[in-house]
């Protein structure tokens, strides 16, 4: 998932993430047991990758259960890079059309040997260390920036200072610290390895809500517990930590619902029973990630687990796909279901960003999706809804929609008969894509997956149909400039 440096961490992602079609031929995953975390299996349990989803999931027969999550992830280094009321600050997020707010990141730091990483110190057969906090992993904009504020000039733009003045206008927002992300994981699993590592993580997150009590509760990102089908993964750059495995994907697997257990009990003894929330991300890959781990023990102390139903294509299928879709996201949650997981404490992930193949080869509109593509990443062009749009009005091929009974749906199509831009969509797996085709266009072969008005909506169906909880966004600040996906999603599900 785009996470934790904006090129950085897409181009990441895009590495371990595989669709849930393609990968589903792959080498065997390790199941997770799903026997009580604290009792060791006694053989190694293999089994195939779950299959693609291909039918509908069955309803849940419940009444419909009233307003929906939405969940947008705020990135902390935005405040570097964009302006204030254009993302950058807190104050641009439209507290009014969300639920959550996941604060992007804090990370884990020990407190001794901090240089050594768990890598090292594991190979060098250390004991794990026991000394851990959480920490901001960008300390000015989060605390430190005087500037005035560029949306109320009146307070300081830094995240902190900002998230006080509106946690009290918006007091059912729940603001959450987020741990982790995709290059922050790299203490984790040496952490929850011991009782008094886990100890000392439930302390710092209780020292820094008792420091700034609007903070609702922690969101954990540990991205993952137990790896892959490809095992721990290592860093791929300087600033990324990797996640490392300290002993086994079993162990992690225990000793992650021992935190998330320890974490409950110790927020409800000492803040009241259910008052401060506990979340976490899963992987939305059912045949690379998500068997490696256990979501069984862990759910019953999370409020919520947020699948990245996101960066289900990339470069490693060698072809043009979704993404993200419908589809996808049904094959994630079925997954979770079928593990024995209240579908009603799950959220399915939209991206506000694109995902950018280039086509290897001719044109050829009729295959367009499934074409080749080079075996090349174009990074930094991962467009964002204010973007699209502007892709999507330029198009000379596409269709228009329109709201039936509050929803929208596709109107008439349109064809200019010209070369450019052409936008489609996949009804069966309720994908929007863009493809270019003008030879003197700095896009073209340019293919794009991506979200817009009518695959959102396909997206909205499903957590209405299937109650599901809700919603992840990644992220606020690259939504349209009136940011028109969010607000579609406030007025669908929190009405």
């Amino acid at each position: 998932m785009k996470k934790y440096g904006v090129l950085t961490a897409i181009s990441c992602i895009m590495l371990l993430f595989t669709s849930c079609s393609d990968k589903m031929d792959s080498e065997s995953a390790q199941e997770v047991s799903k026997q009580n975390p604290t009792v060791e299996p006694t053989a190694q349990i293999t089994v195939e990758p779950t299959a693609q989803i291909t039918e509908e999931p069955t309803e849940t027969p419940a009444k419909k259960s009233g307003p929906k999550q939405i969940i947008t992830y705020f990135p902390n280094w935005n405040l570097d890079e964009k302006l204030g009321a254009e993302g950058g600050e807190v104050a641009s997020i439209p507290w009014d059309s969300v639920t959550y707010i996941n604060h992007a990141f804090f990370g884990i730091v020990p407190l001794d040997d901090s240089e050594e990483t768990s890598f090292a110190r594991r190979d060098a057969k250390k004991e794990p260390r026991t000394r851990f906090e959480i920490a901001s992993t960008n300390t000015n904009s989060d605390y430190e920036d005087i500037t005035p504020s560029a949306v109320d000039p009146s307070m300081p733009r830094n995240h902190f200072a900002e998230y006080a003045v509106y946690s009290e206008k918006y007091p059912d927002v729940n603001i959450m610290i987020s741990v982790g992300g995709w290059t922050k994981c790299g203490y984790f699993s040496e952490m929850a390895t011991t009782k008094e590592g886990r100890t000392s993580f439930v302390n710092s997150c209780i020292a820094l809500i008792d420091k700034y009590p609007w903070i609702d509760g922690i969101d954990i990102d540990w991205e993952y517990p137990g790896g892959s089908n490809d095992g721990e993964r290592m860093p791929e750059n300087d600033e990324d930590e990797g996640c490392p495995i300290w002993e086994s994907g079993f162990s992690d697997n225990q000793n992650f619902a021992s935190l998330c257990q320890e974490l409950r009990e110790a927020f409800d003894k000492k803040y009241g029973v259910g008052v401060k929330k506990i979340t976490a991300c899963a992987s939305a890959s059912t045949g690379w990630t998500l068997p490696n781990q256990n979501w069984e023990p862990i759910a019953p102390f999370l409020d919520y687990i947020n699948m990245m139903t996101y960066d289900l294509a990339g470069i490693w299928d060698m072809k043009t796909g979704h993404a993200s879709s419908y589809q996808g996201a049904a094959g994630a949650f079925v997954y979770l279901k079928e593990k024995g997981i209240d579908i009603a404490k799950i959220n399915i992930g939209t991206p506000y960003y694109s995902t950018v193949f280039v086509i290897d080869g001719e044109i050829d509109e009729e295959h367009i999706v499934g074409a080749p593509i080079m075996d090349v990443r174009i990074s930094g062009n991962q467009f964002t809804q204010k973007e699209l749009a502007q892709f999507e009005a330029e198009a000379v091929s596409g269709y228009t929609t329109k709201l039936e009974d509050g929803k929208v749906v596709m109107g008439e199509a349109f064809d200019k008969e010209g070369k450019g831009w052409h936008f489609d969509y996949d009804d069966k797996a309720k994908s929007s894509y863009m493809y270019n085709d003008d030879e003197t266009s700095e896009f073209y072969k340019y293919y794009l997956s991506y979200e817009n008005a009518l695959s959102l909506q396909g997206k909205i169906d499903a957590i209405e149909k299937f109650n599901i909880a809700g919603i992840i966004i990644w992220e606020s600040s690259e939504d349209t400039v009136g940011n028109a996906r969010t607000k579609q999603l406030a007025e669908s599900l929190l009405n």
